[in-house]
């Protein structure tokens, strides 16, 4: 008999760029699933996507409680819980997790309680299936200290923030109960396998599986509205990695080659954003730059459908070294029979096919991007050409339905 009762974990929840998580859950729920969402901190967001009210995630997803640094609150907090499940509670665990003269410190400074108390109660999980390698090393933390019997396996996904290129030997220490305990990995592009596969010294199965969308969704509705622009589209957490002040910086070279009807629709937020737009003030086009902020993927279908291409010009990391591992809004934006062009850095690549969804370009070569979006420009067959093969590409490879399928049979395979 497969795997039927799926424990998720992740960081934060709702997120608003972590869609895909989302849509994997509801496909597995649809395809039968019993799902319990966990999540080790809540997120009041003003973007709320329609994907998280299919199955109503909101109202099931159960928060960790933190524990307080006041041993006196910590306390209270741990005895309001046991009070509040103690119809619940399983108490052979439960008194487990308080073995001071087994677990010593975790024990008594409640730690290991805290850590616990999503699995003190009764559950009949048969798989973990745990996003990102940070809480995957704190459910294996748990399995170590058996609180999770053998029984129940755990899947890690990693996402590329997780792990960092040329840090192995740090990997190996901060992730050293996921290592022992994971029984497989899953990576959404050869890039992270690589990089996973470099501080995985217990040679567990590392699956590729990237992370999909729903195609009915992004979907082509109607033809592209004539007007005089020509509308380049970026979209992404405004950080250096992927590249939104290298997106301005090619735009302004399009205008000093005389292409002024170019503008660029940049979607997202983050640390960068006030840099950014004293950026596009400094380049005397600001009416050419168009900050939308984080969108819902409503009104983000709506930019693609009167996007030309779309950008994204990212890089490595000058700090970090980290790359973009996938990059679903690449998919997404083929899927809307838009070009795309990208930079050949990390897993960017994997997810289309250049010179036939798109066109790949040497990281920062800003006049080399121009040049390749000047014949993008001049050639609108070839752009649609290039939209109609990416429709394709995402159809066979990326559908939900599809990636669901493969991820229940990496589940059997535990």
């Amino acid at each position: 008999m497969g795997v039927e009762h799926i424990a998720v974990i992740v960081i934060y929840f709702p997120t608003t760029s972590e869609t895909f998580i989302v849509n994997q859950i509801n496909g597995l729920i649809e395809s039968g699933k019993q799902i319990s969402l966990y999540a080790y901190n809540k997120v009041d967001n003003d973007v709320i996507h329609d994907s998280l009210l299919t199955h109503d995630l909101l109202n099931k997803v159960r928060y960790f409680v933190h524990p307080s640094k006041s041993k006196i609150l910590r306390f209270t907090g741990f005895l309001g819980w046991t009070f509040s499940n103690i119809r619940r509670i399983k108490w052979k665990l439960f008194f487990r997790s308080l073995n001071v003269f087994k677990y010593g410190k975790d024990a008594y400074t409640l730690k290991l309680f805290y850590e616990a108390q999503w699995f003190l109660v009764n559950h009949n999980i048969d798989l973990i299936h745990a996003h990102f390698g940070m809480c995957g090393n704190r459910i294996a933390y748990l399995k170590s200290m058996n609180i999770l019997p053998e029984s129940v396996k755990l899947i890690t996904t990693f996402h590329g923030f997780d792990i960092e290129p040329g840090q192995a030997e740090y990997y190996k220490d901060k992730y050293k109960y996921l290592i022992h305990e994971t029984a497989a990995y899953i990576a959404n592009t050869p890039y992270l396998k690589s990089l996973i596969e470099e501080i995985n010294e217990r040679k567990k199965p590392v699956h590729v599986l990237p992370v999909g969308l729903d195609t009915d969704f992004f979907k082509k509705t109607e033809p592209k509205k004539e007007n005089p622009y020509f509308d380049l589209l970026f979209c992404g957490k405004l950080i250096p990695l992927k590249g939104p002040d290298l997106a301005i910086k090619i735009v302004e070279a399009l205008h000093k080659r005389g292409y002024k009807q170019v503008r660029l629709q940049m979607v997202g937020k983050g640390r960068m954003m006030d840099q950014l737009q004293e950026q596009a003030r400094q380049i005397e086009i600001p009416d050419a730059i168009i900050f939308h902020g984080a969108l819902d993927q409503t009104a983000l279908k709506f930019l693609f459908e009167s996007a030309d291409v779309f950008l994204m010009p990212g890089r490595h990391d000058p700090k970090t070294g980290r790359a973009e591992t996938q990059g679903l809004v690449i998919q997404e934006a083929q899927a809307m029979e838009v070009p795309v062009v990208v930079s050949d850095v990390g897993g960017m690549k994997y997810g289309m096919i250049p010179d036939e969804t798109g066109i790949l370009v040497p990281s920062e070569q800003i006049e080399t991007f121009v040049e390749t979006l000047i014949v993008l420009i001049n050639d609108p067959q070839l752009r649609a050409n290039m939209g109609e093969n990416g429709r394709t590409l995402v159809e066979s490879n990326y559908r939900n339905k599809i990636l669901n399928e493969k991820l229940v049979r990496i589940y059997d395979e535990c």
